[in-house]
């Protein structure tokens, strides 16, 4: 598909999607029944009554609403924003979000998706809550990036922030699901946050441009957050609560939920318990996430092994002197009889291999 192909098949979806009372789902019934969007823009009002479930009433409004023009203004000005942009039936759309029943049409971002977002977890709760639930969100992100495992959340404040912050200061990858178009960050002093993410990982919305972050679009957001993971971890939440929200849908999407306990009485516990009651799996370290979910680690190895494939003797020796734990270079100069400045330039290439990582002090760990 040319640039030229992919930009009209977006207009199209633009226009189809803006018609009132036109959801994800009718819009894939339509297209499913027609074969593509402009299909089911040239077809008669006639022919959209005999779908069954839409009737010539909804036949009337879509036939009376379809206004490709606006929808051609709305994609050239994206074009300006130099925003990315995937379709639904796209080789590049996200693999687990193509097996939700809503799955976004399009998708808008700022970064890079890889396959290997596909290994993924997403980290949520309150956007209050205390300095405990954030802490534990950091660490949670920070061990499952180490784990070459994808941190999402939807960049508010509070847990979803912490989140983010620890898969970054592990040099692994997150992505932040708005619940605005990707011109308005929210919250406004998450700016440098967005950046950083869209660096390693990627910011990534399905509304249009301008669209503010109202209340109404974060159900929307979270089906996306919960459809990109394998498995949904709540950290902290009220009884009322967007994060709820998020496990719900993760319930639906036939993922994995995960519930951090607390005190009973605490506000921000009573949420993430009741989820436990209600049969969530109770979560008390990273470990918990992989004995439910054994494939987020398998996935991580089979990608490691792949990197080690080829390595020279020089690197097979240095990589036998890693344990579990960091190891300093001046160990390893010393246990290797090799000078610190030549070892540098082999780690480097390890580095930047993924095979390892640099951590402060010059001390060094195996991913």
């Amino acid at each position: 598909m040319t640039a030229t192909e992919k930009i009209e098949k977006l207009i199209d979806l633009i226009t189809l999607a803006a018609i009132p009372s036109v959801g994800p789902n009718r819009l894939y019934n339509l297209i499913n029944h027609f074969g593509s969007a402009a299909e089911v823009l040239s077809a008669s009002k006639d022919d959209i009554s005999e779908i069954p479930g839409l009737g010539r009433t909804l036949a009337e409004l879509i036939y009376q609403n379809l206004n490709r023009s606006e929808a051609e203004s709305i994609v050239e000005d994206i074009i300006k924003r130099e925003w990315n942009f995937v379709l639904y039936n796209d080789p590049e759309y996200p693999e687990p979000l193509k097996n939700i029943q809503d799955k976004p049409p399009y998708l808008f971002y700022a970064g890079s998706l890889v396959p290997a977002d596909a290994n993924a977890v997403a980290i949520v709760g309150s956007r209050d809550g205390t300095e405990n639930g954030r802490l534990f969100a950091k660490q949670l992100g920070e061990a499952l990036a180490q784990r070459k495992v994808t941190v999402i959340s939807g960049m508010a404040r509070g847990v979803d922030t912490a989140a983010h912050r620890g898969a970054l200061d592990a040099s692994g990858r997150t992505i932040a699901v708005f619940g605005s178009s990707l011109d308005t960050i929210y919250p406004p002093e998450n700016k440098d946050l967005a950046f950083r993410i869209r660096e390693s990982g990627a910011i990534i919305s399905e509304f249009l441009p301008g669209t503010i972050p109202g209340a109404h679009n974060f159900p929307r957001r979270n089906r996306i957050i919960s459809g990109l993971a394998q498995g949904v971890v709540v950290v902290e939440a009220a009884e009322r609560s967007g994060a709820l929200s998020t496990a719900s849908h993760a319930l639906a999407q036939n993922r994995e939920v995960f519930a951090v306990p607390g005190p009973p009485r605490t506000k921000y516990s009573k949420g993430t318990n009741r989820l436990i009651k209600d049969g969530a799996e109770l979560l008390m370290s990273v470990n918990d996430i992989f004995e439910q979910l054994p494939r987020l680690i398998h996935n991580a190895r089979a990608a490691q092994v792949r990197k080690t494939e080829n390595l020279t003797n020089t690197e097979k020796s240095i990589l036998n002197h890693f344990g579990d734990g960091p190891v300093h270079i001046d160990v390893l100069s010393r246990e290797l009889n090799t000078p610190v400045s030549e070892l540098l330039q082999i780690l480097l290439a390890l580095e930047l291999r993924g095979i390892i990582q640099e951590l402060s002090g010059k001390r060094f760990i195996l991913n």
